[in-house]
C-alpha cells in the first residue's frame, strides 16, 4: 500500500506543491505534472523531505517555470479556439471511416479498436496491431482525428518514432509537426475546460 501526503514548498518565488509517495523502489525519483512534483521515496525512507526536494531546487524550479510559461503561451494561443462535442458513437464512426480509408492505403490491418479514458495520450498501438484511442478525440476537429488514426496506423508498419515513421506520416500529412503543436493546444483546453 503506498502512502501519500501533500504539502507545499518555497522554492525561489514559487510555491510549489508536491505529494510523497512510498513505494518499492530502490532510488528517490521526482515526477512533474501540471506544475506539481511527485517525490517517490524508497518505502522504508527515512530522509528530510525538504532537503530531498532542496538538493535538487534547480531543476524543479525550471521545469516549473517552463510549465508555467508555456501554460501562459498556450492559453494565449487557445482563447479563441473552441472544443467539439462529438458524442462517442459519433466518434467511432468517425474513426471507423479514418481506419477503413488508412488500412487500404498503408496495406495493414487493425486486430482491435478500442477507446478508453485516458489523460496522457491520444492513441497507442501495439505489437499485435491493438490500436487504443482516447475518447477524447471526441473534441477534435476531423482533420486532427484523421491525422492520430493515421498515425496509430503507421505504428502498425514502424513501431518507434523514428525516421522511416516520418516518412510515412509525411506522405499523408506533411505538415505533421502543425497537427502536433494543435494537438498540444487541444490537449490544454481539454485539461482547462472539461
Amino acid at each position: 500500500m503506498k502512502k501519500t501526503h501533500t504539502n507545499k514548498i518555497k522554492i525561489n518565488d514559487i510555491e510549489i506543491e508536491y505529494s510523497v509517495e512510498y513505494r518499492k523502489v530502490k532510488y528517490i525519483r521526482y515526477e512533474l505534472k501540471k506544475g506539481r512534483l511527485l517525490l517517490i521515496l524508497p518505502k522504508r525512507s527515512k530522509v528530510e523531505i525538504e532537503d530531498v526536494i532542496h538538493k535538487k531546487d534547480k531543476w524543479i524550479y525550471k521545469k516549473i517555470k517552463e510549465y508555467y510559461n508555456e501554460k501562459e503561451l498556450l492559453s494565449n494561443k487557445t482563447k479563441d479556439m473552441q472544443l467539439l462535442r462529438r458524442t462517442l458513437p459519433e466518434l467511432k464512426d468517425l474513426v471507423n471511416i479514418y481506419v477503413e480509408k488508412y488500412e487500404k492505403i498503408l496495406n495493414v490491418e487493425v486486430n482491435r479498436l478500442q477507446f478508453r479514458d485516458t489523460i496522457y495520450k491520444w492513441g497507442s498501438c501495439s505489437t499485435l496491431r491493438n490500436i487504443t484511442l482516447s475518447k477524447n478525440l471526441r473534441f477534435l476537429p476531423d482533420r486532427l482525428v484523421e491525422y492520430i488514426v493515421y498515425h496509430e496506423l503507421v505504428h502498425i508498419i514502424v513501431l518507434a518514432h523514428n525516421d522511416k515513421f516520418f516518412e510515412i506520416i509525411k506522405k499523408e500529412f506533411p505538415n505533421y509537426l502543425l497537427c502536433d503543436e494543435k494537438l498540444k493546444q487541444y490537449n490544454f483546453l481539454i485539461e482547462n475546460n472539461l
